[in-house]
């Protein structure tokens, strides 16, 4: 540890301090819990953590009638002489050497050093206590480490020299020599105990978020350095090991998107004419076959106006035969023309009638048309009645997000899984990437279509409207590598927002 003084020049000093120290107070000679509690009152009322030091040393060199009082705090293993009671203000690496080598003596030990030594203190080493001792003349020296959670912090140093006045003599004969109590020792380890915690929260606070970071980041060494942080070093080791396989090997990467199933190609059945609503043979999700009767209209005016036309060709068959008979040529002429008119309109109703039932053109399964409800219900021509899809032609259709839609291209493979056979893997290929974006309730999303191919393609109990969750898969990549990009692209757009 090297030793140091802050030089605090043009630093306000609190109003105790510029009283004259040069003759320590009276000592109090029973000290108790409400002076260490004044003492930290004088500490918190300053401002700032060097002006409460230098406060809490004021006040204790008054309490014990002390020559001198010291605070030596201890930052990234280096010792400095914060504060001292005197007022003395050094320049940096000026302090005093046999005070900073007590200091250094007592927070080895972790342990109170006094001198002269008292009858527990006979294993303790005190070389620099003796040494301050006799350089600066003292009748007594005592040093007390500041610790928190067993981490040395600081020590404090109080120094005591006999100044006899002839005017005021001291009937006293323990404080006349100069010597500290043992009540006073006592007294000021109960301060130190106390002290510790209030002058780490301060010092924390009172410093610069950077050099904050930097202790951090020594006290991470420390612990790294440690022979006992064996877990830490071992953790720190496999997240390293973590780091370097995202950020070299090539992992698998999937885009997920929400997939229904839909026919390849859907037939709309409309109504062949106008008229009513006669009859439903079929409802949505019904397999139908090629030929099968879907849906019929009313035929009772086309049956009545197929009468019509009967009675008529038969009256102008009579009248041509009457008019043969009777050799008037123009008469059957003109009878045998209406004859044919009449067979023509005939043989229209007949088609008409042909025409009034719905009929599957292939094999399917009706998708759309609920047409039950709606019987008796006049029908328009070419209004929708039934929508038919094959059913072993399938499409997919994928809703991807707009920031992965960049990423993907007609010929990629992709797997399905509906939520009706979550057990079934249905392959996919991708076949086009429409340009068209529709707004969902989770955002912009881009519809991509595919068509089932080699596993599952073929699967029993597919039906069009089924939904499921597909995975389009994507080149390997490294983890941190994908990472970087999103998070650069992310960048790049906040920046082109808000900049």
């Amino acid at each position: 540890m090297v030793s140091s003084v802050k030089a605090r020049e043009g630093t306000a000093w609190s109003p105790t301090m510029l009283e004259p120290q040069a003759v320590p107070a009276e000592p109090v000679v029973h000290l108790g819990m409400p002076d260490v509690l004044t003492c930290m009152r004088a500490t918190l009322d300053a401002d700032g953590w060097v002006l409460g030091s230098t406060a809490l040393v004021t006040q204790v060199g008054r309490f014990l009638g002390a020559s001198r009082v010291s605070l030596g705090w201890i930052t990234r293993d280096t010792l400095k002489v914060v504060a001292l009671s005197d007022g003395v203000v050094l320049e940096e690496g000026v302090a005093i050497p046999e005070l900073h080598q007590a200091m250094l003596e007592a927070s080895h030990q972790h342990a109170t050093l006094v001198w002269p030594p008292t009858r527990a203190m006979n294993e303790r080493i005190t070389l620099a206590h003796q040494a301050l001792f006799k350089t600066q003349g003292l009748s007594g020296l005592v040093s007390v480490p500041l610790a928190r959670h067993g981490q040395a912090l600081g020590v404090l140093v109080c120094e005591r020299a006999v100044q006899v006045d002839p005017l005021r003599p001291n009937s006293n004969e323990a404080s006349s020599s100069g010597v500290f109590l043992p009540e006073q020792v006592q007294w000021l380890e109960s301060l130190a105990e106390v002290a510790a915690p209030t002058l780490m929260l301060g010092y924390q606070a009172d410093r610069p978020w950077w050099d904050r970071r930097r202790a951090q980041w020594y006290e991470f060494r420390q612990r790294l350095a440690d022979p006992a942080e064996r877990g830490l070093r071992w953790g720190l080791g496999g997240l390293g090991g973590l780091l370097l396989v995202g950020a070299l090997v090539p992992m698998p990467h999937q885009v997920t998107a929400n997939a229904r199933l839909e026919g390849a190609v859907q037939r709309v059945m409309s109504a062949p004419q106008d008229g009513f609503l006669r009859e439903v043979m079929v409802r949505p999700g019904d397999v139908v076959k090629a030929g099968q009767v879907l849906a019929q209209l009313s035929d009772d005016d086309l049956q009545g106006a197929r009468r019509a036309r009967l009675a008529e060709v038969a009256q102008h068959e009579n009248e041509f035969s009457e008019a043969f008979a009777r050799g008037d040529r123009a008469q059957a002429m003109t009878a045998q023309n209406k004859l044919a008119e009449s067979k023509a309109e005939l043989s229209l109703i007949d088609q008409q009638l042909g025409r009034l039932k719905v009929v599957a053109p292939f094999d399917g399964v009706v998708i759309q048309g609920d047409l039950r409800q709606q019987l008796g219900a006049p029908l328009k021509r070419g209004e929708n009645l039934l929508t038919l899809a094959p059913g072993l032609d399938w499409r997919v259709v994928l809703e991807v997000d707009e920031s992965d839609i960049a990423s993907l291209a007609r010929g990629q493979v992709a797997g399905l899984r509906l939520a009706a056979l979550p057990d079934q893997a249905i392959g996919l290929l991708l076949e086009r990437v429409t340009p068209v974006a529709k707004n969902t309730p989770n955002g912009v999303k881009y519809e991509i279509e595919a068509r089932p191919n080699g596993a599952g393609a073929g699967a029993t109990g597919l039906r069009p409207g089924l939904q499921g969750v597909a995975r389009i898969e994507m080149p390997a990549r490294p983890l941190l590598w994908r990472a970087a990009v999103r998070s650069w692209q992310w960048l790049r757009m906040l920046a082109w927002t808000w900049l």
